[in-house]
Order: C-alpha cells, then sequence, then structure tokens
C-alpha cells in the first residue's frame, strides 16, 4: 500500500494521488496498445510506451488537477543522469506528493 508524504505544511495521502494519476493514466491509455495493470511499478516509458509529447501531456493534466506549477522539466532532466531513463508511477506520485506538500494547494487533492 502506498503511504502518506508528510512534512511543513500539509499531508497529502499519496494513495488518492495514486488514484488521481492512475485515472489520468487510464484517460490517455485509449492511444496506447498496453493492455496491462498499471501499478506503481509499471515504468511510463518501457511499459507504457510514452513519447516526450506523452510525458507532456500528463505532467500538463497533473498540474491543471492540483492548481499548481510544479517543476517537471528539472524531474525530468534529471533521468538523463539516471542508469535507467524511464520513470515508474510510484516515482511520479512521489514526486506529485513532495511539489504538493511544499505549499499550499490551490485545488482539491
Amino acid at each position: 500500500m502506498v503511504g502518506t508524504v508528510r512534512k511543513g505544511y500539509a499531508m497529502v495521502y499519496s494513495q488518492q494521488i495514486m488514484d488521481d494519476i492512475l485515472g489520468m493514466l487510464s484517460q490517455l491509455s485509449k492511444d496506447w496498445e498496453y493492455s496491462g495493470d498499471i501499478t506503481p511499478d509499471t515504468l511510463l516509458f518501457e511499459d507504457l510506451g510514452f513519447e516526450s509529447l506523452d510525458i507532456v501531456v500528463l505532467g500538463t493534466s497533473i498540474q491543471e488537477k492540483y492548481h499548481k506549477m510544479m517543476p517537471f522539466s528539472e524531474f525530468l532532466s534529471d533521468l538523463g543522469q539516471r542508469e535507467v531513463k524511464d520513470l515508474s508511477v510510484g516515482e511520479l506520485v512521489e514526486f506529485v506528493g513532495e511539489q504538493l506538500d511544499d505549499a499550499p494547494v490551490g485545488g482539491k487533492a
């Protein structure tokens, strides 16, 4: 089970973030050939076949959902420094939770 992200100003339940992101991925998946279950370990590029445009659309959807700009470009540029240049759903959920916990959120989480 996904835990909670706790820090400073707010507590954001990562299970809710996971549910939100899975819903967004479900909407995006209509254009994919992937038919397996999407879990925290699912890789966006290797498993889901993400292209750069897909991650931009997902990032925009996340920011609109939470009414908060997030440093996705910096987050994604770190992928280039890693041995495995991919991102799991769980890592994305953790990033979003950290961003939401850093400042008050204008929307509902």
